[in-house]
């Protein structure tokens, strides 16, 4: 996709999830100056080791469960939830069902 797939027009995320039958696919559906827009689609069990990022970040959840480590804490998240995670803080996941969420990096 190029940058501007996404500027000024309306598109259904859910139209772009595609399940790899293992390992981490991720799309970018926006970039910018200001920030960028991924949608990620792990199958269940699929894990992301612990990790941090030099930009700030939000994750939203779309689609089935999974445990989010945040700093030294796990929780589980669903459908739904969303969390803000600051730069640098350590983060990892384990995907319990077939995952579906959307990251968003700020700055860049």
């Amino acid at each position: 996709m190029t940058k501007e797939y996404f500027m000024s027009e309306i598109h259904n995320l859910y139209e772009q999830i595609e399940f790899p039958k293992q390992g981490i696919l991720s799309k970018t559906i926006h970039e910018s100056p200001s920030g960028e827009v991924n949608l990620f689609m792990l199958p269940k069990g699929e894990k992301i080791s612990g990790h941090t990022s030099s930009r700030d970040a939000a994750v939203f959840i779309l689609r089935g469960e999974a445990d989010f480590m945040l700093g030294e804490n796990w929780h589980r998240v669903k459908p739904g939830d969303w969390f803000f995670m600051e730069a640098g803080l350590v983060h990892a996941l384990n995907a319990v069902d077939d995952l579906v969420f959307m990251l968003t990096l700020f700055g860049s």
